[in-house]
């Protein structure tokens, strides 16, 4: 437990752990109110159960003579206003430091969830294609939230309810230390005995809770990420299947960690009436003295009146941090001292090539591959060219095109833009002058100029901008005439309401946006008829007039164009020329053009 919390901390920052301090301060504050409460009780009692005790104990007869009350009567109406004010008090300050355990518990999940964003934000791209996305996002947005819900509020409330019992503890000893140890021994035993028996089965619910919810989120997001093909094949019913043995086990492992952290609650609350009997004749058999056990059996009925629930909430909170180890061991290494911010790129001088962009015996493989993905490749562009990297599938095209646009960083070689490599202070820099189109165009549920200016806050977006690379990506005609909103339009989600012709265009027009000088385009038209392919050939054709273009392509006859066509073969360039050069020289080139004509 203690090498738990340990661990919870490190992923504070400084700033956060000094406002922890602050808050365990309120909560020894209210620790101390409740003692003075419990305490006060005492007098009171006393008083009501033998009335000489006024002229026998010296503090009271002290408040007795110095206030100069007429009677015992308001005396002990004083004193009984002064138990009420205490215990007011006492709560008003617990609320405040609930207040404060409730606000900096769920802040936490705020700073944790937007490190944890900001870490998978940093992280380099090949680091994504070994994940699946609903992880990525179950973790940001379910984990972390169980990570607060189930160990910083449960955690920090322990740690509240373990202050105050420490110290009525300490008082109840003072008091009477046989009968103290008593209530020790009982309740304290009865507790630990709970937990040690059900530890070791709460950490194992913890881990079959991540592992299901794990397959939640990816069995949900792959569903309604190929709904069209699911409702085609009819399959609605096998998805249901899949899913609800991971729905159930999530939701057993739940219920079973709420029943256990409070049954003992019932069981104790069963065995404390009977605890006060024994209490009483203890008493009786100790001391005898009716008006002597009145304020002892009250103090020990109202200490119990505290206690019970601080014991239960510490027990509650043991049980769920135990229950979510798991959920810790799953973030720790991913939030671990890391900045809970990403650098901002959109300001950064682009990094402009006069003359070429080249690679030099650039080596690439992927995590866990048997083998490269490109090696040794050699290749230059010439600004204002156009070049184009065909292939079979799987032959490095879309590797290589990655490695230019700085996504990927290769083992050996490296990239030069006007004779200098690109490391990685420059990166940013030189991906600050890149365009991209994939072949699927990724649209939000937003408007067409949101989606030209793709993240741009939709006040910092310029429509100038906007309109310009839309007419260049030959869209605009449509967006103005077509659209009932024109550039205001909502393209639904995924783009659900445009044509692919539509999307590609915009695609074009988005890597247009920011006026870059190389624009990659990979595989843009693969996907499009006849007709639609056409109007795309025509948007490129317009950006080739003013940019160096790097296209990806099947279908030969995209690249008749290009200046220089690359022909990879298994992760390497094995020929090049133009396109007709390529016809007379290559016969694998000639196939593919057989076949992709």
């Amino acid at each position: 437990m203690i090498n738990t919390f340990r661990k919870l901390l490190r992923l504070l920052t400084p700033r956060e752990r000094r406002r922890l301090g602050l808050v365990f301060l309120g909560v020894t504050g209210a620790a101390l109110l409740e003692l003075v409460g419990v305490a006060s009780i005492m007098p009171f009692l006393s008083v009501i159960g033998n009335p000489d005790v006024v002229q026998e104990n010296a503090i009271l007869n002290w408040l007795y003579t110095t206030f100069n009350f007429p009677s015992v009567n308001r005396f002990l109406l004083f004193l009984g206003l002064g138990v009420l004010v205490v215990l007011v008090a006492s709560n008003v300050f617990r609320a405040v430091v609930h207040w404060a355990l409730s606000r900096y518990s769920w802040m936490r999940n705020h700073s944790l969830s937007r490190r944890l964003l900001s870490v998978y934000l940093q992280r380099p791209y090949v680091f994504f294609l070994g994940q699946h996305s609903s992880t990525l996002g179950r973790n940001i947005l379910a984990e972390v939230q169980q990570l607060t819900r189930g160990m910083v509020v449960p955690g920090l409330r322990m740690v509240a309810g373990l202050v105050v019992v420490l110290f009525l503890l300490g008082f109840l000893i003072a008091m009477d230390p046989v009968l103290a140890m008593v209530v020790v021994v009982a309740v304290g035993g009865s507790y630990g005995a709970i937990y040690l028996f059900v530890r070791r089965r709460l950490r194992r619910l913890g881990q079959d809770r991540v592992e299901a919810n794990r397959q939640r989120f990816k069995i949900t997001d792959e569903a309604f990420g190929g709904i069209k093909l699911l409702k085609l094949l009819g399959r609605e019913r096998e998805i249901l299947d899949t899913f609800s043995p991971a729905s159930y086990k999530f939701s057993s492992a739940m219920a079973t960690v709420k029943v256990v952290r409070e049954i003992p609650r019932y069981a104790i609350e069963t065995a404390a009436f009977g605890g006060i009997l024994v209490i009483v004749l203890y008493l009786l058999a100790t001391r005898g003295d009716l008006g002597e056990i009145l304020p002892l059996m009250g103090l020990y009925a109202f200490a119990g009146y505290r206690l019970m629930p601080a014991i239960q909430k510490a027990f509650s909170g043991m049980s769920e941090v135990r229950f979510n180890q798991a959920v810790l061991d799953a973030l720790f290494d991913d939030l671990r001292g890391v900045a809970d911010s990403v650098p901002r790129k959109h300001g950064l001088e682009p990094f402009r090539v006069e003359q070429a962009i080249e690679l030099r015996g650039v080596t690439f493989r992927y995590p866990e591959a048997s083998g490269p993905a490109v090696e040794a490749i050699d290749l230059s562009v010439s600004t204002g060219s156009s070049i184009a990297l065909v292939g079979r599938t799987g032959a490095g095209k879309t590797t290589v095109a990655d490695i230019i646009l700085g996504l990927l960083r290769p083992q050996e070689g490296s990239l030069f833009a006007d004779g200098r490599e690109i490391t990685d202070e420059l990166l940013p820099h030189w991906q600050r002058n890149l365009g991209y189109v994939p072949q699927e165009i990724y649209l939000t549920d937003d408007t067409v100029a949101a989606n030209i200016a793709f993240a741009v806050p939709k006040d910092k977006i310029d429509m100038e901008a906007v309109e310009r690379a839309a007419q260049i990506a030959n869209i605009d005609r449509f967006i103005t005439s077509e659209l009932p909103h024109a550039y205001n339009t909502i393209v639904g989600e995924r783009g659900v309401r445009l044509s692919g012709g539509e999307r590609q265009r915009i695609g074009i027009a988005r890597a247009l946006y920011h006026d870059p000088q190389v624009l990659v385009l990979d595989e843009a038209t693969s996907a499009l008829d006849g007709s639609t392919e056409a109007a795309v050939f025509e948007a490129i054709d317009n950006v080739a007039r003013t940019k160096t273009l790097i296209i990806i392509a099947h279908r030969l006859a995209t690249v008749r164009g290009c200046d220089c066509v690359y022909l990879l073969e298994h992760g390497r360039i094995v020929a090049q020329g133009s396109y007709d050069q390529l016809i007379e020289s290559s016969e694998t080139f000639r196939e593919m053009a057989r076949g992709y004509a």
